[in-house]
């Protein structure tokens, strides 16, 4: 089983519309509501490819109970701590015509230290029964910036590989304090890692392979649509998808983490783990809502994948 940390849960409404503008009334031709949060498509990624996976982090109030009675059931494990307030909303319009995507994503209530510190214990307490722990998106409000620190560390002394996808000072912290196995960040949380202006691909290169021989962490850089460049120190290596209509990528890069946990957990070479990412981020952009992709496509598309040292 893989753990999801899922730290800034939430309900994600997706709404599908034609022609969407500002100021004006629309009517929907699909809402698509489902429990949120990258931690939770992470899940529904590792779901598809037939692993078990099982979401950890906060919730609270009705959306809460939504969130967990959503994930179970889709066959995904939930494993919160509860708090007294109201779990957020996120809303994304996705114009069908367009194909573009206006997102309204609620900050949420801030977490009480005592909560906090129950969530730390709770962490410790389960590590232990998991395979592997991924670790994805950005910490709520009270959660203090080295907290991805804190339970990498938790995670390293259990001898549970973790992976973490985060951005700002919490993956920076994370990065340099917890020393996860992997990091998979888009080029921006990326440059912002590096601490210096980044500005072409063979820059990306370079710079992923002094963050993984510095950091001593396997890095998966993700280009979206063009795929990722890989690093384990020295070495290094691009993944391209084949090119598709893509239909919505809202939870793309979770489910490319969601591929690259399945195979690095299940023996896969680094190359073959994100090639299987790479397919499973593609395959995401198929369908309409996040973290939710078919098998079939997924096999389609990863035949296609290809890389080059």
């Amino acid at each position: 089983m893989i753990l999801c940390v899922n730290p800034n849960a939430a309900i994600d409404r997706t709404i599908v519309v034609k022609s969407f503008r500002l100021g004006q009334i629309h009517r929907p031709e699909q809402v698509i509501p489902t429990p949120g949060g990258k931690g939770c498509n992470v899940a529904r990624g590792l779901k598809s490819l037939g692993e078990s996976p099982v979401v950890t982090g906060w919730v609270g109030g009705f959306a809460g109970q939504f969130i967990e009675a959503g994930l179970r059931r889709e066959g995904i494990g939930a494993s919160f701590v509860h708090t007294d307030f109201e779990s957020r909303t996120c809303l994304s319009i996705l114009d069908a015509e367009t194909k573009t995507l206006t997102e309204i994503y609620e900050k949420g209530d801030a977490v009480p230290a005592d909560k906090v510190d129950e969530f730390e214990e709770h962490f410790r307490a389960i590590i232990g029964d998991y395979t592997a722990v991924t670790f994805s998106g950005s910490l709520p409000p009270g959660v203090p910036k080295d907290f991805y620190g804190r339970l990498l560390e938790i995670s390293r002394a259990a001898g549970v590989p973790a992976f973490l996808d985060s951005s700002g000072e919490a993956f920076k912290i994370g990065v340099e304090v917890g020393k996860p196995q992997l990091i998979k960040p888009n080029k921006k949380e990326f440059a912002e890692l590096f601490g210096r202006k980044i500005k072409t691909r063979a820059d990306f290169t370079q710079a992923a392979i002094e963050i993984s021989t510095h950091d001593q962490t396997l890095v998966v850089l993700s280009l979206g649509a063009d795929g990722a460049i890989a690093a384990n120190r020295s070495q290094v290596f691009r993944v391209r998808p084949p090119r598709i209509a893509i239909k919505s990528a809202v939870g793309s890069g979770d489910c490319m983490l969601a591929g690259i946990a399945y195979g690095l957990t299940h023996s896969f070479s680094l190359e073959d783990a994100v090639k299987y990412g790479v397919a499973a981020g593609t395959a995401n952009a198929l369908t309409v809502g996040a973290g939710i992709f078919s098998k079939e496509d997924f096999e389609r598309v990863l035949a296609q994948v290809t890389s080059a040292h």
